[in-house]
């Protein structure tokens, strides 16, 4: 052989040299790229592992109702919402319904709102069961009114309904309430009274909230 032609041969081994390590390195990421589809391909017979929802979020999303009459303690009420913005976050806590949009059912948004809450707080002082309008009937009477549809939906939608008494005020007996709020009645509540006791018992009522929340949240 010559010397041309053993250069010739030198090149031609160490070419196939190169093509099997080359077809070697990629059947070997061929096989790493299989293992891994299996890894985390779900087992037959098994859902898929849904998203997760962050803590802080889930949270944040859980939402505390103020209803209330102005003409019946709205400035207890504004002490009230700014104790709550305290111990809660601020988008928690829903107080007020004056910015229904223009031609939209009034009702139907009061109900997407409480709807859309964990628990309703109802502000009730000592004129809560007997505010009239100007000619004279009983507010609370009307199915229009605004605090009758807030409390008729949480009803009826098994949302609890917790009566903050306040100035004095005692939970109206069943036959002083439309039949639609009979439930009322039974529910359990709370005094807040006047200061020097207001703070310690907006801490009973935060307490009380938050171990409810923390309830509804675990499950």
């Amino acid at each position: 052989m010559t010397v041309d032609g053993l250069g010739v041969a030198v090149l031609l081994g160490i070419g196939a040299i190169l093509l099997i390590l080359f077809g070697r390195s990629i059947w070997h990421a061929q096989k790493s790229s299989q293992n891994r589809t299996k890894s985390t391909a779900p087992r037959h017979g098994s859902s898929p592992t849904p998203p997760s929802i962050p803590v802080e979020q889930a949270r944040a999303e859980q939402r505390i109702f103020l209803s209330y009459r102005r003409e019946d303690s709205a400035d207890v009420t504004g002490r009230i919402y700014d104790r709550l913005t305290l111990a809660f976050e601020k988008a928690q806590v829903f107080k007020d319904v004056d910015s229904i949009p223009l031609g939209l059912d009034f009702r139907e948004h009061l109900q997407k709102t409480i709807s859309s809450c964990d628990v309703v707080l109802v502000v009730m002082g000592d004129q809560w069961l007997t505010t009239a309008t100007a000619e004279g009937t009983r507010r609370l009477d009307n199915p229009r009114d605004f605090v009758r549809i807030e409390l008729e939906t949480a009803l009826q939608r098994d949302i609890p309904v917790i009566p903050v008494l306040v100035r004095g005020a005692s939970v109206p007996e069943e036959s002083q309430l439309p039949p639609t709020l009979s439930a009322l009645a039974y529910r359990n509540g709370i005094a807040v009274r006047s200061d020097p006791d207001f703070h310690r018992d907006m801490d009973r009522l935060v307490q009380s909230l938050k171990a409810h929340l923390a309830d509804s949240f675990a499950t």
